[in-house]
């Protein structure tokens, strides 16, 4: 059996050492955290739904993802608020194995500007394959250019 090795007893630092190490510390970590601040505030966005009541199911997926922070859903846009359109037809292809699909390109417009767009595809049966893109693409829309 070895004997146990003896560790050096470590001082503790000076204050002044200690409130320069956070010092430089909140220096260095200073942009991260504001960042991630910006990352944090909400993004008023406003969903037109699409016409028809087979869309339903869909409609409501779009609207509960877009209701998730930081994403603020607004029934009514207001200035400076992210509309969300799906003005183009949505395809509809029923399988008999798979069930239905859509297919659709999502439209982003702030303030009469366009800012993007996005093809989405979607079973039926899982509608978050295209509510978590279309947050994804909400967000990078958002983003400051």
């Amino acid at each position: 059996m070895r004997p146990a090795e003896i560790m050096p007893v470590q001082q503790p630092l000076s204050s002044m050492i200690r409130r320069t190490a956070a010092l430089l510390l909140l220096c260095t970590f200073w942009p991260c955290i504001a960042h991630a601040q910006d990352q944090a505030q909400p993004v008023s966005v406003s969903f037109e739904p699409l016409k028809g009541g087979q869309f339903t199911p869909l409609n409501q997926a779009i609207q509960a993802a877009l209701s998730q922070p930081p994403l603020q859903f607004e029934a009514r846009p207001g200035p400076h608020t992210m509309i969300v359109s799906v003005p183009d037809k949505v395809e509809v292809e029923k399988k008999q194995v798979s069930g239905t699909f859509y297919s659709f390109t999502v439209f982003f417009s702030r303030d009469g500007s366009a800012l993007g767009q996005s093809q989405q595809s979607c079973n039926a049966a899982k509608l978050s394959d295209c509510t978590d893109q279309i947050v994804l693409d909400v967000k990078t829309a958002a983003a400051p250019r």
